[in-house]
């Protein structure tokens, strides 16, 4: 049976995911958040990040198709493999993540609600009750959510 280390990550009251241990890379308590005009509900704000602008995407803003935009407490910051090299973007989180070690043995389906979770999720496994969907932030942080049925108005 193989087994792993994920982030449980909060993404508001109700949801979480969860992305590979080595895939978080920092956390930004009370950051300094910057809007950008003109761009979709869910990805409206930057941070900087070791000189570079990070976009935050607000995937439970996303996933609920809701035009609610408000400054996050904690960001994580997410690598992620790009075409030729690694790329950086950032999640907005309700709480400090926890490290759980997941096995073969917890995986289970994507959850059906909200919907979109099998556009931006590889797999999912079981916490307890829960079903905690594994992201895939290369899909993620693509831009591939701009053009998804289920994005929500902007």
């Amino acid at each position: 049976m193989a087994e792993a280390s994920a982030w449980l990550l909060a993404l508001d009251t109700e949801l979480q995911a969860a992305v590979g241990e080595l895939q978080m890379v920092h956390l930004l308590q009370s950051p300094a958040v910057f809007e950008v005009v003109d761009a979709p509900v869910y990805c409206r704000q930057v941070v900087l990040w070791q000189q570079a602008i990070i976009p935050v995407l607000d995937l439970a803003a996303w996933l609920r198709a809701s035009n609610a935009i408000s400054t996050p407490a904690i960001v994580g910051i997410f690598a992620y493999q790009a075409a030729d090299r690694i790329a950086y973007g950032a999640l907005p989180l309700l709480r400090v993540p926890t490290r759980r070690r997941v096995s073969d043995d917890q995986a289970c389906a994507l959850p059906e609600e909200p919907m979109g979770w099998a556009f931006i999720a590889m797999s999912c496994f079981k916490d307890g009750d829960n079903e905690i969907p594994i992201l895939d932030l290369q899909r993620l942080f693509s831009g591939a959510l701009l053009n998804e049925a289920i994005k929500p108005p902007t």
